[in-house]
Formats: C-alpha cells, sequence, structure tokens
C-alpha cells in the first residue's frame, strides 16, 4: 500500500499543490477537479474526454488537470454505471435489465443496432441517475476542495494598510 500512496502522492497530489504554489486559485484548481470528476463518472462510455475539453473550454478551466482527474477516475465511470443505472431505474419504475458484461458483450457482438434497441433506454436510465446524484455530490466535493487546497497553498498575503 506504501508504493500506492508514493505513486499517487507523486504523480497526483505533489503536482495539484504545486499549481496551487504557482497562481493557479484553490477555487479555480478546485472547480477543474470536480467538474472533471463530475463529467468522468457520467454512464456514457466514451464520452469523458470531450466533454471535459468542452467544459474546460467553456468555463476556461486548466486542461491539465481536467484530463488527469477524467483518466485517474475512469474505473470509477465503470464502478458507478451499475448504480446510476439502477436508479434510474427504480425512478422511473422501470424493470431492471440484466447488465452482466458477459450478457452485455455478447449482445453488442450479435448485433450492434439490437444492442443499442435493447439497452439503449439503461443509457437513459443510467444519465437520470447521474443527473440526480452528481451535481449535489459534487457541490459538496467543490467546497471541501477549496478549503483543502486553501490549507495546501502558499499562505494568502497580508492586507495592504
Amino acid at each position: 500500500m506504501g508504493r500506492l500512496r508514493d505513486w499517487l502522492k507523486r504523480k497526483v497530489s505533489d503536482p495539484l499543490i504545486a499549481l496551487v504554489k504557482r497562481g493557479l486559485s484553490p477555487e479555480d484548481l478546485a472547480l477543474a477537479v470536480v467538474v472533471s470528476l463530475c463529467l468522468a463518472v457520467n454512464p456514457v462510455i466514451g464520452s469523458t474526454t470531450v466533454l471535459c475539453l468542452v467544459a474546460g473550454r467553456i468555463f476556461r478551466l486548466n486542461h491539465l488537470v481536467m484530463q488527469t482527474v477524467n483518466h485517474l477516475a475512469y474505473p470509477l465511470q465503470f464502478a458507478f454505471l451499475v448504480p446510476f443505472v439502477r436508479l434510474g431505474e427504480y425512478i422511473t419504475g422501470a424493470e431492471a435489465l440484466p447488465l452482466s458484461p458477459s450478457l452485455l458483450i455478447e449482445e453488442f457482438q450479435r448485433s450492434f443496432w439490437g444492442f443499442v434497441a435493447k439497452f439503449g433506454l439503461a443509457y437513459v436510465h443510467g444519465l437520470l441517475g447521474w443527473v440526480l446524484v452528481v451535481p449535489v455530490t459534487c457541490l459538496g466535493l467543490y467546497f471541501l476542495l477549496v478549503r483543502l487546497f486553501r490549507r495546501l497553498g502558499p499562505p494568502a498575503p497580508p492586507p495592504a494598510p
């Protein structure tokens, strides 16, 4: 576990702290991290890089931070996929679809359009679950990260007399 912690510190934590110390404000850094994390866990596989690029451009966020967080959060997209779909099914009262990886691969290999017809609604349910959970969660995470990055960054200059 120590090797993983050292790697995360060296490759993730230290560069983020360096950005704060170099002039990226804690608020801007926290916003870039949170927006990219928000987008990185959306249930539409293959969309996160483009979404982060567009959001970074629109909101003038640091692309290096956004894409780093996006790619580090990639496993979370798969971890949250089924819970988001299940939440969307629960909210809409839909019957739960079987979502085993082997079944998905088999259906996809059989017929792409058959796959889309059978599992397209699962994406809609997943997006519904994502829309309900992520904004509130990310808002709280933003304020937590701002406080953390303020502590890690350089001290604020004293007020002018």
